[in-house]
């Protein structure tokens, strides 16, 4: 048994968030030790739930801890709806409650707006996030109504809910704003500072107590002077606001030697023993005198000996106790036959104290234990604030192991009632999922220990199996004996399923919902340990969509996701039963196959996943048709390690890039080759420009009606040390992922202006230099002072410089390509659009920007005279530049039909195959001063 509580220990049990004296061991630093331990502060908030007329949340990240009706009302749900519940199923979808989330547990937005779904449809709520109330736990205040939560003018200083909650503590509270005028105060802190609400409120913090706030980084604690030169300790919190503060001040029983005045009054502590007294569960008698003549019973008391209280008052112990007793001290403790008044007997176990009070200095208190109660259910009823209030699950069970009592939440989680129960062995509850030796561990824990927790699994009313966290604990009397046993449990599926869910996120694709590369690997060592032993193949796949980088650029990146979800679908529908798909990258995927017996099953395999990918695909009105390329790697055949399977698919992949794509390979040794030359670009490529390996080489531009020269176009090219002379078009990919593309195009230009300057003219025209431009050299935002230099530095005329730029810039919104082409305009330098007709151009941004000439794409011109719908493409393209006054160059000539063609619709300016390849600088300069003689004498 454990010691009887003094008067002192009453008077602490009764004002339940009152703060604990520090004890010798605590921090001299903190005189003030506020209970806001794990629990304490958030039941705190709990006392206050139905205090709002707003809906009150408390929360963790993921979970619902607590709600208030006002909430359910909001919500349109139950509370066993949310409480316990994801916080996840608040909102419309999964990307609104990651926005959510961050806004206020992340980046702490204080006020605002959320859009939550109910059974009725979307809702638009407001919201105040307070304070946090301990790491990952936070309470959400949610209003239909602006008014609820905001001043009813800009500037005004009283905010009507947090006073509602600092007037509904025990703790004395002050609210102080941005300008340190006190906004609220509740009436214990008008208590405990002695001041009048009119002197306080309202008006600055400074005019009635002097205050020492607590310096950055040091303990959140401020010291206040009052006007009785009293210094005192309080907990600096966040305010309801930006820059508004909470101060939360001792009450009265935690300052060192309070004043006779702060103590509680004579009548509150009568109070509080009274109720102390009459609510005990356990059978009490309150006596005075040698004789121990009752003068107060309380029911437990009364419903045992079958009198009245009434009745009871004024008897003597002795009448309650058998003749046989008499001769033992009245006072003393221990096991003791007593009667009922219909004569009844049984034992009784007595534990007798003399109650230490002034008021009552003889009294002596007697509470029963009783080992063989009839009555305990009675005994066992706990207060309903308590037992009927909780969150967690209770039964109690007798000692024999029969229910005999349960509360609310256990009715909540289980579905069963009471009727359902009562007399049964808890064991009914369980899903068989526990063996006998578990049930034997159980019992032994309770026997040695008293007590015993851990997760099991039960069975709801409606079948449904959940797991939950149980804590068992065995009462007993002073001998030892169970009297009986408290069962408290928490349903775990929520945990369970957040658990799941963070899961799912860290080892899955966002936005596909495939698996992402951590749970490819894992599966990938399953597989493979599996496919060793058994003497099997698994097959690995890289796969990457062909050219898919173009429809982001064409369409944006949300029609480009959209492409993506279709297609991860299908390929997840292509591949068979067992095979992981798995997102990579961007467009990458990669494709796990395990237990396949042949190689050539992987080849079907992917055969079918590209006729998969060929069918078109259609997001928002768009249909657009994909291609893929495959690499293929098998264990054991080609690597039994993940890494190096990985770079054999990927050799594998480029290969198939380099046969044009919408193929599968198998890797080969041979295809080392590709990987190092695709190495040697990455990283030679950094290197290219310091060790004078880039040449500019320039194809000749002519007009078509009489073959006469009209300028060159700049092609830069690297004359690698191991791989030779290396067109531009090759090392693209590793320029524009490497970030070089502003770099090659810097000294493109100042290379090829300055070979352009020393052309001689051709009769009365002077060569035109024509340069390509990357959209990346247009987004660094200084390409006009770029080129104003490099014409400086050469003497080349402005006029006779002409950029081509791509396609794109006609699809990019960016303040900073007008202005670029605007100034290059100004300088006089030609613009022209190259391989017009690729892509979906936005026509018109052609007559905005001050374009002078389209390039039509080679792949147009090459089917003229071939195909009609081409030609008429070209003809459309023709008609539509001149009557925006603009030249048509066309690109690719190759035959002179195609020259006649063009020539017919007045796009003179050609160039192609048909009027010679890319030669080198000195051989254009040599091929402008002599067109004739240089074609001779080649």
């Amino acid at each position: 048994m454990e010691a009887p509580e003094t008067s002192e220990n009453l008077e602490m049990s009764a004002s339940m968030n009152l703060a604990p004296r520090p004890e010798g061991g605590d921090n001299p630093a903190e005189p003030f030790v506020p209970d806001f331990s794990e629990g304490a502060e958030t039941g705190l908030y709990l006392a206050l739930l139905e205090l709002l007329d707003e809906g009150l949340i408390i929360t963790g990240d993921e979970v619902i801890l607590e709600v208030n009706s006002a909430a359910c009302r909001l919500l349109g749900r139950e509370y066993r709806q949310l409480a316990g519940q994801p916080l996840a199923e608040l909102f419309p979808s999964e990307r609104a409650f990651l926005t959510a989330r961050a806004r206020l547990f992340i980046q702490g937005e204080m006020r605002g707006s959320l859009q939550v779904s109910t059974p009725a449809g979307l809702r638009n709520l407001k919201f105040i996030a307070a304070a946090r109330i301990r790491p990952g736990i936070h309470a959400l205040i949610l209003s239909p109504d602006l008014a609820a939560e905001l001043p009813a003018e800009p500037g005004a200083r009283e905010d009507a809910l947090w006073p509602r909650l600092a007037a509904a503590l025990e703790q004395p509270v002050l609210v102080i704003d941005q300008d340190e005028r006190v906004a609220a105060a509740n009436a214990a802190a008008l208590r405990t500072l002695s001041i009048e609400r009119s002197a306080l409120v309202g008006r600055p913090l400074a005019d009635s107590v002097r205050i020492e706030w607590p310096p950055a980084g040091a303990t959140p604690l401020a010291t206040l002077h009052t006007s009785a030169d009293e210094a005192l300790s309080a907990r600096v919190l966040p305010g309801p606001r930006p820059d508004w503060r909470l101060l939360i001040l001792p009450p009265v029983s935690a300052i060192a030697d309070p004043a006779p005045a702060a103590r509680p009054r004579r009548d509150e502590r009568a109070a509080c023993f009274e109720r102390l007294f009459a609510d005990s569960p356990l059978p009490t008698l309150l006596c005075r005198g040698d004789e121990l003549r009752v003068v107060a019973a309380n029911a437990a008391a009364a419903e045992l000996y079958g009198y009245t209280e009434a009745e009871l008052c004024g008897l003597e112990v002795a009448a309650l106790r058998t003749p046989e007793e008499h001769g033992r001290p009245a006072c003393d403790s221990g096991v003791w036959t007593h009667q009922s008044v219909d004569g009844r007997r049984f034992e009784i176990e007595v534990l007798c104290y003399p109650l230490d009070v002034p008021e009552a200095p003889d009294a002596v208190v007697l509470m029963h234990d009783l080992p063989d109660a009839p009555l305990l259910a009675s005994r066992l009823r706990l207060p309903v604030d308590v037992f009927d209030t909780s969150g967690q699950a209770i039964l109690i069970s007798d000692a024999h192991n029969r229910i005999i009592s349960i509360n609310k939440a256990f009715t909540q989680i289980t579905g069963y009632s009471l009727a359902d129960v009562r007399g049964k062995d808890p064991a009914m509850l369980g899903a068989g999922r526990d063996d006998a030796q578990f049930t034997d561990e159980l019992w032994r824990a309770l026997a040695e220990h008293g007590q015993w927790q851990g997760e099991v699994w039960n069975r709801r009313k409606n079948g449904e199996i959940y797991p939950e966290w149980l804590s068992i604990t065995a009462v007993r009397n002073t001998r030892g004996e169970a009297l009986h046993y408290i069962g408290m449990f928490s349903d775990l599926s929520a945990k369970r399923q957040a658990e799941s869910r963070a899961d799912y996120v860290a080892t899955h694709d966002i936005l596909t919902g495939l698996p992402n590369r951590r749970l490819f690997e894992r599966r990938f060592a399953e597989a493979a340990e599996r496919a060793l032993s058994t003497h099997r193949n698994v097959g690995l796949m890289r796969l990457d969509l062909d050219n898919f980088k173009l429809i982001n650029r064409e369409f944006g990146d949300n029609t480009g996701d959209a492409f993506l979800q279709q297609a991860a679908r299908r390929l997840q529908i292509a591949v068979p039963h067992g095979a992981t798909v798995a997102r990579e990258r961007s467009d990458t995927f990669l494709i796990l196959l395990p237990d396949t017996d042949l190689s050539s099953e992987v080849g079907r395999i992917a055969e079918a996943m590209l006729a998969s990918l060929a069918q078109p695909f259609e997001v928002e009105g768009r249909q657009i048709r994909l291609s893929a390329s495959i690499g293929i790697a098998v264990l054991p055949e080609n690597g039994t390690e993940l890494d190096i399977l990985l770079r054999h698919a990927d050799a594998a992949l480029a290969h198939a890039r380099q046969l044009g794509g919408n193929n599968h390979q198998y890797y080969a040794d041979e295809m080392d080759s590709a990987g190092l030359e695709r190495t040697a670009f990455e990283i030679n490529l950094r290197h290219a420009v310091a060790r004078e390996q880039l040449e500019v080489h320039f194809q000749p531009l002519v007009d078509g009606r009489d073959g006469s020269l009209r300028g060159g176009e700049a092609l830069l090219r690297w004359r690698h040390p191991d791989l030779g002379l290396i067109p531009f078009r090759r090392f693209l990919g590793a320029a524009r992922e490497g970030g070089l593309l502003g770099e090659l195009g810097d000294w493109v230009l100042r290379a090829a202006c300055t070979h352009a300057a020393h052309w001689p003219a051709d009769g009365m025209h002077a060569p035109l230099l024509t340069i390509n431009v990357a959209i990346e050299q247009v987004m660094q935002g200084n390409l006009a002072e770029r080129v104003q230099e490099a014409l400086r530095d050469s003497g080349l005329a402005p006029e006779r410089l002409e950029l081509d730029f791509e396609e794109v810039v006609l699809k990019e919104e960016h303040s900073r390509i007008q202005s670029t082409l605007e100034k290059l305009d100004g300088m006089g330098v030609r613009l022209a659009i190259d391989d017009f007709g690729r892509g979906v151009s936005s026509i018109p941004r052609l007559k905005r920007y001050p374009l002078r000439a389209l390039k039509l794409d080679p792949a147009l011109v090459r089917d003229v005279g071939v195909r009609e719908d081409a030609q008429a493409v070209v003809e459309a393209v023709a008609c539509m530049a001149n009557v925006l006054g603009l030249e048509v160059f066309a690109r690719g000539v190759e035959g002179k039909a195609q020259q006649a063609f063009l020539c017919a619709l007045d796009c003179h300016l050609q160039q192609g195959p048909l009027f010679g390849r890319p030669m080198s600088a000195e051989a254009f300069a040599a091929y402008v001063a002599d067109p004739a003689k240089f074609t001779s004498a080649s």
